[in-house]
């Protein structure tokens, strides 16, 4: 077993000062530079894995996530995504990849799923990034705790940050639970408690966001030597080591605070609350509700004789006819003057006046840098508490792969034509009278000649898109015209697909975004983000998945707001 030995004695005076001072009185600005000092211990250790043939050099396997443990390249994982002598790709945040080899796993004979412990090791010879491994028997309840784990629907090289607390310290089946969300791609990933240390690995999830399972790391601990031998353990090894006593166990935090988390973290003006406002509007023919984020152009503006001394940003795609905005004792109907297809933004201008709004003095201009990783978020909405969250992310660009129109055809390239070869009864491909054995000649009058023609331009196309496509049936031509649909994923009863509220319809084809952990519904996008300071971070776009909402940042929306203050008539 390898031990590391380090001296705590200032470093132990100093946290536990800390810790007292959390006692006397919880204050969000003090857990936020404690979370920002064991971001930068853990972050790097934090690796994207999936398997991987050597000699092939393909992947084979989805990713999953891991951590490394000692500077010889010991990684923990999860057995459930782990196999011993099978060899994986390990992925680092610097962006230098190597190959580790599955090494033992415990998982019983009657119930795989449990205890889930595996390990790993890189093969080659080095000195790695790596993270200290804490105590999970040393744990608390209402401790705060993070996540630093590569989610599967975003398919990003970085990982993402997730923030929560220990709820339970060892249930039924022997897992910690916390409230940091996970989803597939997560599996293995490490746990950290306050000090940057890993305290679990990411395990299993119900359907409540709350319900996030954790393994011990204790048993990672426990079953070291065993643990080094590739094998797969159908009971506990009866090679045990000593697990060791924390030495850091009396400066661990626990923050009942953290239970109310919207209460505890409430530093917004009433002004600043209030500049998120409800947003109703007819799309498709139907009534739909989304959020809006209130803009004080300190009478910058004017159309005419008028001065425009407000304006609304909101979610373009949940926007359609007649917006009416509502305040806190009126309505006011919204007059569409922009819209951003691109980042989904769409610019509305109040008929009548509305007090408040954020200022742009209170944009916030900074970059987004690694330094502000884990830095606290607050969406306040109208209709229910304010979202605490913490940044999950440096900027990033999300392509279109969920958000694409729905079709309902399928092609191949035949005899030098598209061929379409099935198609899906009631789709809009089948409504419009397309079918099987008709060759594609152009899309929008775009001539589609080779195989990559077809899929580059319907991916230019989202739902509800109006499409023309010019067909040849035997010796006829045909113009079908129809409206692609949403596109419907397969009904899935995985826990990652059945959280409240669900995921938003157009949640990706953003070309810069970053992600937070908040609980935000697809109807409370389009609502502002503040820090910890009051600053204004962005809007709420999507809910992307069970564990990231993304937010287009302050400067895209300056810059549809400078885009649409140039088109105005000089005075």
């Amino acid at each position: 077993m390898i031990i590391i030995k380090k001296t705590f004695t200032t470093g132990v005076f100093l946290l536990l000062l800390s810790a007292q001072c959390f006692g006397q009185k919880f204050r969000p600005k003090k857990l936020e530079e404690t979370l920002s000092i064991a971001v930068k211990k853990a972050y790097g250790a934090s690796v994207r894995i999936w398997g991987y043939d050597t000699l092939k050099k393909v992947q084979t396997s989805a990713q999953f996530t891991g951590v490394v443990v000692t500077a010889q390249g010991h990684i923990l994982t999860a057995a459930h995504v782990n196999q011993p002598d099978n060899t994986y790709l390990i992925m680092f945040p610097n962006g230098k990849s190597h190959v580790a080899r599955g090494l033992g796993e415990i998982e019983f004979t009657e119930n795989k799923m449990f205890p889930d412990v595996a390990l790993m090791k890189i093969i080659e010879a080095g000195a790695w990034p790596y993270a200290e491994m804490g105590w999970s028997s040393s744990l608390k309840i209402d401790e705060p705790c993070l996540s630093i784990a590569y989610p599967e629907t975003l398919n990003q090289t970085l990982p993402t940050l997730r923030f929560g607390r220990i709820t339970d310290l060892k249930n039924q089946f022997g897992f910690i639970q916390s409230t940091c969300v996970m989803e597939p791609g997560d599996s293995g990933g490490p746990l950290f408690d306050h000090f940057g240390r890993v305290v679990a690995l990411h395990s299993a999830i119900g359907t409540d966001e709350d319900e996030n399972y954790e393994i011990p790391i204790d048993l990672y601990r426990k079953y070291w030597t065993a643990l080094n031998v590739s094998k797969t353990y159908g009971a506990l090894p009866s090679n045990e080591d000593a697990v060791g006593n924390d030495p850091l166990q009396s400066a661990i935090l626990n923050i009942p605070a953290l239970q109310d988390q919207q209460g505890s973290f409430s530093t917004l003006t009433t002004e600043l609350k209030e500049s998120c406002l409800g947003i109703s509007s007819t799309v498709h023919g139907k009534t739909q509700k989304i959020n809006g984020t209130l803009i004080s152009l300190t009478a910058r503006s004017a159309v005419g004789n008028n001065v425009i001394n407000s304006l609304v940003i909101s979610k373009s795609s949940l926007i359609g006819e007649d917006p009416v905005v509502f305040t806190a004792n009126k309505s006011f109907a919204l007059k569409v003057i922009l819209r951003d297809p691109e980042n989904d933004l769409v610019l509305l201008q109040p008929i009548g006046s509305i007090q408040g709004g954020i200022q742009l003095k209170q944009f916030n201009r900074d970059s987004l840098s690694f330094q502000r990783l884990g830095k606290f978020l607050i969406s306040p909405l109208p209709d229910r508490p304010d979202q605490v969250s913490v940044i999950g992310s440096m900027y990033f660009n999300a392509p279109k792969r969920f958000s694409i129109g729905y079709l309902g055809a399928m092609a191949t390239f035949k005899d030098s034509n598209i061929v379409i070869t099935a198609v899906q009864p009631g789709s809009p491909a089948g409504i419009s009278g397309i079918a099987v054995g008709d060759r594609v000649l152009s899309i929008n009058d775009m001539a589609i000649n080779k195989p990559e023609d077809y899929g580059a331009e319907l991916m230019k196309f989202w739902p509800f898109d109006s499409l023309t496509f010019k067909i040849k049936r035997l010796d006829q031509l045909y113009f079908k015209n129809l409206t692609l649909d949403v596109f419907k994923s397969p009904l899935s009863t995985h826990p990652a697909e059945l959280f409240n509220g669900g995921k938003s319809i157009r949640r990706d084809g953003f070309t810069q975004v970053f992600s937070h952990d908040g609980r935000v519904k697809p109807e409370e996008c389009g609502g502002p983000v503040f820090d910890l300071k009051n600053r204004f971070c962005g809007i709420n776009i999507a809910r992307s998945s069970r564990t990231t909402t993304l937010v287009v940042p302050t400067e895209v929306l300056l810059r549809l707001i400078e885009r649409y203050q140039s088109s105005l008539p000089t005075r």
